[in-house]
């Protein structure tokens, strides 16, 4: 009756444990992580259940075989460790088996679930290899493009997982946990001590396919970032020369790097033959900022005048930067670069930037390098000497506040509540994300005590926060998630204001062409000639500021609709899409020109021969927009105007030998005879036609100024965009 007895408590415990581990597996099968852990515990004796129920088995089958209690149990217990190891040993134990069939049941079964624990058990230790070996495998022998990310950490993982087209794996020195991590998230990784014999493998598959590959460096220290560039630039420097000139169509290196070391990287990159670019992710979130929240976007007639595309003259737009962090400070020199607005007669309407910091923010290596400059060198220079000098971007104000200071709510009270009319918007970027979140919702309720419906508030995170959704109601909006906005395989390789920046590249080069060359044929052999130029051009021969003007004219583009009351947005998306020629009634009014105008297209756009003197009108009024806005990009960093003798002498050799003049352009100083306003430029266009006794016309840049208005709605239905209506319905509730 004793033997039957343990052996039936035995039985329920074993089935006990089977029961945990089936109920357990079923529950955790849907989440990768708990699944894996839950099998790798088995290796720490989750299971040792098992063993233990074998003790008292071995026991009562010794007892019964004639054996006293305490020869029985050393010797149950020298059974069971033998277990581990798989020694099914059942000779001294026969005698109950024959006699019971349950307790023989019992046995085996215990028996069957060792041997299940130890299949488990091998599985979990080498699971993660065989996974590994077989995705090595597959990456060896794909056809896809390929994507290497140097460096292990959250950003790079959000890269990987970012994309879904390319064979892709994470390489970095890993520890054991950083692997299981990897592996519990279905990331593919290889271990290395060091990046070279890495850097090798890509070089040989260069040499071997023609596959695209993409490498993303971005391993958290810039001291390795710039080592991996430098011998990435060795294994370049080793090809020949005619595959060094084509391999940027192959191979692109994105770099991330502290804006601290910009000069260092920006080195590297014109020494990378086109194939590698810095990528500064304070830069990114700002432009995604600008991009989704122009500062037009919460204006409607109150502030603009929707006939003139004008800032009323009474109204004031200020922007309160709270911190001035690397994040502000970037958000400053884009939204200057950007949000440019006119008023009356075609001056310009500067915004006032309020920056609230508790350092002393206007002391400032990077801003004296790049948004300074202007106002420090030129000020003593003699206007005489240089075309008229364009005006300063934007007004600054310093408050030296901390947010704990008593004052510092009086100070944003003061700027915010001058007039209903005002456009006002506060960005909050000093701290952590639960600190920046509970300053927006500090000022949530300032705003509601002040009784202020003009008072928009951007908060910066990094991440996805709940909050998000209990604060956007009352008009608090987060900007900044780094996943989406920097760490995002979309944004790297060039989203749509990268793909329309090199569409409108290849337009400047064709209309720069035709002008200069009155016999050029233009049909569409040459037209995809040109493109193909252009493209070499933006990668192998433009600057990093060349580039990036380019994309800054894009990113201007929302801003520029909502002046007229316009929007764009997808094609799937919500609003009737106006034809081209709907938009042209608004935009320009019967202000288009008609005479000179190619039958040729470029990717469906007619190539227009732009006369010299352009009416007064609202399009004319947006010409004068966009030329000023490209002041300030320019002036936002650090270039400064050509003086009038280096304007008309200074020449440079071309690759050609032919002796050609620079017009003032040196970007390796940061200077641009272009920099003057807009009446300037017709005084420029004259003095360099005299120069070189040309037609004004082949040294006309005002077109320019018009080109990115006048082709919106060819560009942007070109990249899957349409213009609508704007929607405005932007009052904050109190």
């Amino acid at each position: 009756m004793v033997y039957r007895i343990i052996t039936i408590i035995s039985l329920v415990v074993l089935c006990i444990e089977l029961l945990y581990v089936v109920v357990n597996a079923f529950q955790k099968r849907k989440n990768r992580q708990e699944s894996i852990e839950f099998f790798r515990s088995f290796k720490k004796g989750k299971c040792a259940v098992i063993y233990i129920s074998a003790l008292p088995l071995y026991i009562i089958g010794h007892i019964y075989a004639g054996n006293g209690f305490l020869e029985s149990f050393f010797d149950a217990v020298h059974r069971m460790i033998n277990l581990v190891v798989l020694k099914y040993e059942t000779q001294t134990i026969q005698a109950l088996m024959t006699d019971s069939l349950l307790y023989k049941i019992t046995v085996y079964f215990c028996f069957l679930l060792v041997g299940i624990n130890a299949i488990i058990f091998t599985i979990s230790l080498t699971n993660q290899h065989i996974w590994c070996g077989v995705r090595g495998i597959g990456a060896y022998f794909t056809r896809k493009d390929r994507l290497y990310i140097f460096g292990n950490n959250d950003d790079s993982v959000s890269i990987y997982k970012s994309d879904t087209e390319m064979s892709k794996v994470i390489v970095d020195n890993l520890s054991a946990e950083d692997e299981l991590r990897l592996y519990i998230e279905k990331i593919y990784f290889v271990s290395r001590r060091s990046f070279d014999s890495y850097i090798e493998r890509i070089f040989k598959a260069i040499s071997k396919h023609k596959r695209q590959i993409v490498l993303v460096v971005n391993t958290g220290d810039d001291e390795k970032n710039i080592s991996i560039c430098r011998k990435i630039i060795e294994k370049i420097d080793a090809f020949q020369h005619d595959i060094q000139d084509k391999l940027f169509l192959q191979l692109k290196v994105f770099v991330f790097g502290d804006p601290r070391y910009e000069a260092i990287y920006e080195d590297v990159v014109s020494s990378s033959y086109g194939c590698i670019h810095f990528e500064n992710k304070y830069q990114k979130i700002a432009m995604d900022f600008i991009d989704k929240y122009p500062l037009t976007q919460f204006m409607d007639e109150r502030q603009i005048d929707y006939n003139t595309f004008l800032i009323h003259k009474d109204v004031e737009i200020n922007v309160l930067l709270i911190g001035f962090g690397k994040t502000n400070q970037q958000i400053f020199l884009t939204s200057v670069a950007n949000n440019q607005f006119l008023t009356e007669g075609a001056e310009l309407k500067k915004v006032n930037y309020l920056i609230f910091d508790k350092e002393q923010s206007e002391n400032n290596k990077n801003l004296n390098h790049s948004y300074y400059r202007y106002q420090h060198e030129m000020m003593d220079e003699k206007q005489e000497d240089f075309l008229p000098f364009p005006s300063v971007p934007a007004v600054e104000q310093y408050f030296l506040l901390d947010i704990n200071d008593k004052t510092f709510y009086d100070e944003i009270k003061k700027a915010v509540t001058r007039s209903e009319n005002d456009a006002n918007y506060i960005v909050i970027a000093f701290g952590s994300d639960l600190e920046n979140i509970d300053m927006a919702q500090k000022l949530v309720e300032k705003r509601k005590e002040w009784g202020l419906k003009n008072l928009i508030i951007f908060v910066k995170v990094r991440a996805y926060h709940k909050e998000d959704t209990l604060i956007r109601e009352d008009n608090c909006f987060f900007i900044g998630n780094e996943s989406d906005s920097v760490f995002n395989m979309e944004k790297i390789l060039g989203d749509k204001l990268y793909k329309m920046s090199q569409m409108r590249n290849s337009v400047y080069d064709l209309e720069y062409d035709i002008t200069h060359n009155k016999d050029l044929v233009v049909d569409e052999e040459y037209v995809e000639s040109n493109n193909a130029n252009a493209y070499r051009k933006w990668y192998r021969k433009k600057t990093q500021m060349e580039r990036d003007s380019s994309t800054y004219c894009c990113l201007s583009l929302r801003s520029k609709l909502h002046l007229m009351g316009l929007d764009y947005c997808k094609m799937e998306e919500k609003g009737e899409a106006l034809t081209n020629e709907e938009y042209l009634a608004i935009y320009a009014k019967k202000d288009m020109p008609n005479t000179g105008v190619y039958s040729a297209t470029i990717q469906g756009k007619r190539i227009v021969c732009y006369p010299l003197d352009f009416i007064q009108s609202p399009r004319k009024n947006m010409a004068i927009h966009e030329h000023q806005r490209w002041n300030s990009f320019m002036i936002s960093k650090g270039m400064i105007p050509a003086s009038i003798e280096q304007i008309m002498s200074e020449t440079y050799i071309d690759e050609k030998g032919r002796v050609k003049n620079t017009n003032g352009k040196n970007y390796a100083v940061r200077r641009h005879g272009n920099l003057t306003t807009f009446d300037g430029l017709v005084t420029f266009r004259k003095m360099v036609s005299q120069r070189d006794g040309t037609d004004e016309r082949e040294e006309d840049v005002i077109k320019y100024d018009y080109q990115l208005l006048d082709d919106a709605h060819w560009l942007l239905s070109s990249n899957g965009y349409k213009i609508i209506k704007k929607q405005v319905d932007r009052e904050v509730k109190i």
